[in-house]
């Protein structure tokens, strides 16, 4: 490969010419430092080896040793030991996705403290969360530190079979992250090639039909180990727990790492994903699911809709790669970029409000997009290491840009079906049903430059700080009506930290942290909303005992949410004076206990409230809808060695949520659930059989309400085979 190319603008040129909010730095670092290293590749690669100031470290990519992983970069964006950094963070690792068999990223995060993961039931179109009172909605979720951004039905939704770990950085994050939410970021980790060969085959066969064959292989290509590649792929056709939905996928995601020195390396990555089938996500009246119906309840495998009518297909792609470069001993610098590009076709009917409610009538509304959307995300760093006396410095610099493109033909508001259903004994007739379709654009736009130096005295004393400047720009324009709206914002965000090392192990910490998030509607006059923001407050307690592989965490935190959006008055208008308080406390324990036994358990107990409410005075002091005040959760996983039962493994779970609201005013209460897990394996030679169940006990409970209701998953059982070598 020539120099010409390999010094081509890694921003592309597009961007660049297209938004003026693109910053000189960001340019400087995306076109400039790529140059820079390979440059410096083709005049001396063999002296310029990686070194670390602290010694050998885990890749914080993974893959991880059974349950605990030991570092990670979604905390500071640099290769940190989790022990290291002030903050409260959790790590799913690969071994325990993989003995839990879990079948979405919300699933992967059921059993991790700070997060009521599946608050609306399982859903085929929108992993959802709920992270320290907060609810995750489009901007809280990344992979491999680039953005995952939605909008509204336009969700990418990423499968946990291509993924090494999944990472949580619970509180404010803007500093590192740009405009997050307040309870946090996901970060998923991508499989990626490795320098041993392996594969895997498998396929699985599981409760409402569910049938599936996966492939997942990795090594040196033609045995060359500079060049290293990996194939993950699946197929499934599956039901689901409600009657004639289906959730259907196909998903194939190469990888390919080249090596041209030891002291550079890029990891190309892409996916393609089919989802095909109907929308699962049932929007159900509190009559019939919470509180009493004349008829009876709601049973949970009645559809809503008109199974040959509703539909939801999605195509989604992504584009990407890694880049690592180092210096010399001191400097380094490292980009992430992915594009992608998702089509939707949507068709949903859900309740709207009761036509007969002692006769169970109900009136449904439509649910209609059809479009596409163009996700890209790039950042870019620059990392300085060095040492002076008792003195370590970590110092990053970065900058990134983020932008979301969607083109949608939707009806305005939500169309009346013609037809009133029967809940109670539904007759699914089809009748003539016609809208109109407007063409709707809208872009979001970001860039952010920031800088953090995180400083060890002494091998016990930690300081960490950092600050980010934000600029982002929405525009909406509705083509059809002529109608549209445009925000601006900029922010300046920063977050602190110390912890203190101690010899046998304990890790005392505190931080504060900031978080911005732009609005990207207007108020009623037509002016903007200011951009929604907030700080954290967090005290900890990390503990690894010396010669023990695991971990226990503790973390006291306060969580504000200011500039909240409150509709009030009569007729309703909303206002942006709100404020929300969420206090808690997290305990957490991950543990390889002993080669044989391992196990994650998880406490989190909540006192969120409304502060500040302007004219809706009935909300103050009142618990944000949606939200559980406590949860908890245990998972152990024990494989024997040796001996006549050698190779067997079994592992078993519980899972508490607490009471929540379908409310903000404390009327309407959801009741607490708990349900159990288990998984049964046994390995011969190069084949595992495993069988998992998941709500082992069958309970029928509402997931959350806010005026509608959802309820949970049923009991689901399935039953894996693979090969692996």
């Amino acid at each position: 490969m020539s120099r010409s190319v390999l010094c081509r603008p890694v921003v592309p040129a597009a961007v660049v010419a297209e938004n003026n909010l693109l910053s000189p730095l960001a340019i400087a670092l995306g076109v400039g430092l790529a140059c820079l290293a390979l440059n410096a590749n083709a005049q001396d690669s063999a002296v310029l080896a990686p070194t670390t100031v602290i010694g050998e470290q885990a890749d914080p990519h993974g893959p991880d040793t059974g349950y605990v992983a030991s570092n990670t970069l979604v905390g500071t964006k640099t290769d940190t030991p989790l022990n290291e950094i002030p903050r409260s963070i959790s790590v799913v690792t690969r071994q325990q996705m993989e003995d839990r068999n879990v079948l979405s990223i919300s699933d992967a995060l059921k059993y991790t403290p700070g997060v009521q993961a599946g608050y609306f039931g399982e859903d085929n179109k929108q992993d959802w969360f709920i992270i320290r009172g907060f609810k995750q909605a489009n901007f809280g979720l990344f992979h491999d530190s680039t953005r995952v951004y939605s909008s509204g039905f336009y969700s990418w939704q990423i499968d946990p079979y291509q993924l090494e770990r999944v990472e949580v950085l619970r509180g404010a994050s803007s500093v590192l992250y740009g405009q997050t939410p307040p309870g946090g970021v996901i970060n998923l980790v991508s499989k990626r090639p490795s320098e041993s060969a392996f594969g895997e085959v498998g396929m699985q066969v599981g409760s409402f039909d569910r049938r599936q064959l996966n492939l997942d292989v990795t090594g040196p290509l033609n045995d060359n180990p500079q060049v290293l590649y990996r194939v993950t792929a699946l197929a499934r056709e599956s039901g689901t727990q409600v009657d004639d939905v289906d959730n259907d996928r196909l998903l194939i995601a190469p990888s390919l790492t080249l090596k041209p020195s030891e002291a550079t390396e890029l990891t190309l990555l892409a996916s393609f994903q089919k989802d095909s089938g109907d929308p699962m996500l049932q929007f159900l009246p509190t009559e019939g699911t919470v509180r009493r119906h004349p008829l009876g309840k709601i049973d949970t495998d009645t559809a809503v809709g008109l199974p040959d009518y509703e539909k939801f297909e999605r195509s989604q792609y992504t584009l990407g790669y890694e880049f690592n470069h180092r210096f010399n001993d001191t400097w380094s610098a490292q980009q992430n970029l992915r594009y992608g590009h998702i089509d939707v076709d949507l068709r949903q009917l859900f309740f709207f409000f009761w036509a007969d409610l002692p006769a169970g009538e109900l009136v449904r509304g439509l649910s209609y997009a059809d479009g596409e959307a163009d996700n890209l995300s790039v950042d870019n760093r620059l990392i300085g290491q060095w040492q002076s006396g008792a003195w370590e410095s970590t110092l990053l610099l970065g900058a990134d840009y983020q932008r979301l493109k969607v083109k949608d033909s939707s009806p305005n508001g939500w169309p009346l079906y013609p037809a009133t259903l029967n809940i109670f004994n539904p007759s699914y007739t089809q009748v003539p049903f016609d809208f109109a379709l407007e063409d709707k654009r809208s872009k979001v736009d970001q860039v952010g430059v920031y800088a953090q130096n995180q400083l060890k005295y002494d091998q016990r004393w930690v300081f960490l700080l950092g600050a980010r400047h934000d600029r982002a720009k929405f525009d909406f324009d509705n083509r059809t009506t002529g109608a549209g709206n445009q925000a601006k914002d900029d922010e300046i965000t920063w977050n602190g930290g110390v912890a203190y090392l101690f010899n046998n192990g304990l890790t005392p910490y505190a931080s504060y942290s900031q978080f911005f998030l732009p609005v990207t509607d207007v108020a009623p006059d037509g002016r903007a909303f200011k951009p929604e923001t907030g700080q954290q407050y967090e005290l900890g307690l990390k503990y690894q005992p010396p010669g023990f592989n695991g971990s226990f965490n503790a973390a006291l935190f306060e969580l504000t949410q200011e500039n909240v959006r409150k509709a009030a008055g009569a007729p309703a208008v909303t206002q942006q004076v709100g404020e929300v308080r969420v206090r808690g406390l997290e305990l957490e324990a991950t543990a390889n206990v002993t080669p044989a036994l391992s196990l994650v358990g998880a406490l989190t107990l909540l006192d969120a409230e409304t502060t500040k409410t302007g004219n809706a005075v009935a909300e103050k002091g009142k618990t944000p809808s949606q939200v559980s005040d406590k949860l908890a959760s245990l998972w152990a996983h024990y494989q024997v060695r040796g001996g006549v039962l050698d190779g067997l493994g079994f592992g078993a779970g519980a899972r508490y949520v607490g009471a929540s609201y379908g409310d903000n005013v404390e009327d309407l209460k959801v009741p607490s659930y708990t349900l159990y897990d288990a998984m049964l394996s046994y390995d011969w030679q190069n084949l595992r059989l495993q069988l998992n169940g998941n709500n082992l006990s069958d309970k029928k409970y509402v997931a959350t309400c806010d005026y509608y209701c959802w309820y949970g998953n049923r009991r689901n059982l399935v039953a894996s085979l693979s090969y692996r070598w």
